[in-house]
């Protein structure tokens, strides 16, 4: 692994499935929208072993969902929980997920969902480019995925931010890690949970 500058990382891995799944569906979400994986993939992007079925995506909004909807249909894609397009779009203005996997499956999927709060509008601005060897994906920033792991406060999350931190730790912006822990009242789990960090 590379940091090529604070905004790019150069991951040298031995891509699996799921990898390929995400880059090649993340290639053509890029063409429509400004997007960030969150949540547990980063953690498997790189190198935590365990399953997960979704990744998690934010998005800005979509120019022309129709456009998106007609090529990933196209692709082999299907979208899960709406048989028209239309009412997808529909969906994800009312602020439900729309959720995208290979034709005839069910996972993995793409759960994906539209900015809300300003720490989804922080994760887009913030975005990390993570460039593979079949393509690059964009990850939201570690600080605050660190501490929404600990907000989310279950077994695989907390687990999921101990191996984030533990590799990136001297790659982090400490000051911002503690404002979001503080932000998301989350400094009796960091303090337990990540006592090594001093």
């Amino acid at each position: 692994m590379e940091f090529v500058s604070g905004k790019a990382i150069k991951l040298g891995k031995v891509e699996n499935e799921l990898d390929r799944f995400v880059v090649e569906l993340a290639r053509i979400l890029e063409k429509h929208t400004d997007y960030a994986i969150v949540s547990g993939y980063v953690a498997i992007l790189f190198g935590r072993n365990r399953a997960s079925e979704d990744i998690d995506v934010i998005v800005r909004g979509f120019s022309d969902f129709g456009r998106f909807a007609r090529e990933i249909l196209g692709n082999g894609y299907w979208i899960m929980n709406h048989d028209e397009p239309e009412g997808a779009c529909r969906m994800l203005e009312d602020g439900l997920a729309i959720r995208i996997a290979k034709k005839g499956t069910w996972e993995p999927n793409f759960e994906i969902k539209l900015t809300k709060m300003d720490t989804d509008r922080y994760s887009l601005e913030n975005r990390i480019r993570v460039d593979l060897e079949s393509g690059a994906v964009f990850i939201g920033p570690l600080e605050l995925g660190i501490a929404f792991k600990l907000f989310l406060s279950g077994e695989k999350d907390i687990e999921d931010a101990r191996f984030l931190y533990g590799l990136f730790r001297e790659h982090l912006d400490m000051g911002k890690l503690e404002y979001f822990v503080r932000r998301l009242k989350v400094k009796k789990p960091y303090d337990k949970y990540l006592s090594w960090k001093k």
